[in-house]
């Protein structure tokens, strides 16, 4: 059988897509990639003559099922757009999620509108929700002790999420503040229907952390330095 002839490079590049969608990680293109390496092995099937009937019957039942998911990947994917206004923080802040991906997410959140001294975390207290501070400031506070503020495009109660356990630091909305309040049961199911976002969310939960940790050291450094500053 001659392995390269032309009705043999539709087989050859049909299975060679579909071992590429084995590599996919995102559902929508893993079934588009599916779809394509399917209907070219229908045509690699054409070629090769003979009662090949139940082969391409099989075929075309695996397409019209990924077909029938992508028309609703589709559908929900065009339902879900990003607020106008907040759209460049969140790209910018949620770096490495796409923007339909950030907009599952944000099925999971409540926005919400908060003055000056408003309590979102209480320390040692339970926090019920991850928040994200899309405009305004809020400062932080441990044991009574101001440690430093958070700006817009920084999470607030990460620690708490990631470890089940209560407030590390009590934080009070310094500003009038836009917030997103990522419920953890919505939050949760939203990071189980998609591994990658679960990956990027704890790689950007972790970065923000850091930042703070960071921010907090250096204000520590700069008040022994000089026991004046404010």
């Amino acid at each position: 059988m001659d392995l390269v002839s032309f009705g043999n490079a539709f087989g050859h590049l049909s299975y060679l897509i579909l071992a590429l969608s084995y590599w996919l990680t995102n559902i929508y293109w893993l079934r588009v990639v599916a779809v394509l390496g399917s209907a070219l092995e229908i045509i690699y099937f054409s070629y090769t003559g003979g009662d090949l009937a139940v082969g391409i019957g099989w075929t075309v039942v695996f397409i019209a099922i990924n077909v029938f998911h992508l028309v609703i990947l589709t559908k929900e994917r065009l339902s879900l757009r990003l607020p106008e206004a907040d759209a460049p923080l969140l790209r910018e802040s949620l770096s490495g999620l796409t923007d339909f991906q950030i907009a599952k997410l944000l099925r999971a959140a409540d926005w919400k509108n908060y003055v000056a001294g408003d309590v979102l975390t209480r320390q040692d207290a339970p926090v019920d929700a991850l928040y994200f501070l899309c405009r305004g400031r809020a400062n932080v506070e441990v044991s009574g002790t101001f440690v430093t503020y958070l700006e817009k495009g920084t999470f607030i109660g990460e620690i708490a999420y990631l470890t089940g356990n209560p407030a590390t630091a009590t934080v009070t909305i310094d500003e009038p503040s836009r917030v997103l309040a990522f419920s953890k049961m919505k939050m949760a199911r939203v990071v189980a229907s998609d591994e990658q976002i679960s990956g990027i969310m704890y790689q950007l939960l972790g970065r923000d952390l850091a930042m703070k940790m960071r921010r907090t050291n250096t204000r520590r450094v700069l008040d022994e330095d000089d026991p004046t500053r404010l």
